[in-house]
């Protein structure tokens, strides 16, 4: 029993150690990306001063709190973001360890550290950028494709496959992409079209292609609909609650304030939908889905 304990602690160990590395790598994507820059080269520097960091003051998390949230080479301060994503990455990353040592479901692990890293950076980027780069959701797309010949059991079938079970579990997963990102399509186009303006931007359409590539066209319109409950649930109040304070007050609205009418990314609300699909909510939600289907095909 002992010898079961300290294997789980050094499994989800593992876990935490190469999310908090991953999380690091994520920093340097969400950084450098958007503006355009190589993410092998130059080595990692300052984005205040352009010095470059060595390696004893670029370790994940542990370098943030040693230097107290400022850069020895400037004494800038270092976003507090930076902590967040590596703490956050490494957490994920400990948990879908922890899950494998005991359920041993190799699909699971892959797909919920891959595609929860490529979300995590969509949440950071879109979040700060309002964009979504193509690398993530059309490359996530086509890395969901290959991950379901690799892994048919993504979409239901067996973990020793049939060669037909793989040609089917890809069949699923490119139904999965057309669907999510056709549903996600003519609901920006229909609110569009309410609003007069652009209500959602392409980059969430090509995401949810990318998410239902990997989770199926079930569970891509169950996140679309989670994801836009999340957004309402988060946004709503605080934007009701800002409106108040700035009517309650004389002076200027602070700069943090969301004003009503202003865009807010969708993407990071359908990518947390999906984190917490594959953290375990599909466990109730496929059962639920396949229950109404059931339903809907008996009474016709």
């Amino acid at each position: 029993m002992e010898l079961i304990v300290q294997s789980q602690l050094v499994m989800t160990g593992a876990g935490l150690l190469l999310g908090s590395i991953l999380g690091s790598f994520l920093n340097v994507c969400a950084h450098r990306i958007p503006i355009g820059l190589s993410i092998i080269s130059p080595p990692s520097f300052c984005p205040q001063c352009k010095a470059r960091i060595p390696w004893k003051n670029n370790l994940p998390i542990l370098s943030w709190l040693i230097q107290k949230g400022q850069a020895k080479c400037c004494g800038e301060p270092i976003s507090s973001r930076y902590l967040f994503v590596e703490v956050v990455t490494a957490l994920l990353f400990g948990y879908f360890f922890h899950r494998y040592f005991q359920n041993h479901d190799l699909a699971e692990l892959c797909v919920g550290c891959f595609l929860g890293w490529v979300l995590l950076a969509v949440i950071v980027i879109d979040a700060e950028t309002m964009l979504i780069p193509d690398r993530f959701s059309m490359g996530g797309a086509l890395a969901g494709l290959v991950f379901s010949v690799i892994f048919p059991s993504l979409h239901g079938y067996g973990y020793f496959p049939l060669p037909e079970e793989r040609i089917l579990s890809v069949i699923d997963s490119l139904i999965g992409l057309l669907v999510g990102s056709s549903v996600m399509y003519w609901i920006g186009a229909a609110a569009e079209k309410a609003l007069g303006k652009e209500a959602l931007g392409q980059g969430d359409v090509k995401l949810m292609g990318c998410i239902g590539a990997f989770c199926g066209w079930k569970a891509a319109v169950f996140i679309i609909f989670a994801g836009a409950s999340i957004g309402t649930a988060l946004v709503i109040p605080f934007m009701v609650f800002q409106n108040l304070k700035k009517k309650s007050s004389k002076q200027n609205p602070p700069e943090d304030q969301i004003p009503w009418g202003r865009e807010i990314p969708f993407g990071p609300y359908l990518a947390i939908a999906t984190l917490l699909y594959l953290g375990g909510l599909n466990l109730w939600v496929d059962p639920w889905i396949k229950g109404v289907l059931a339903i809907i095909g008996k009474s016709y």
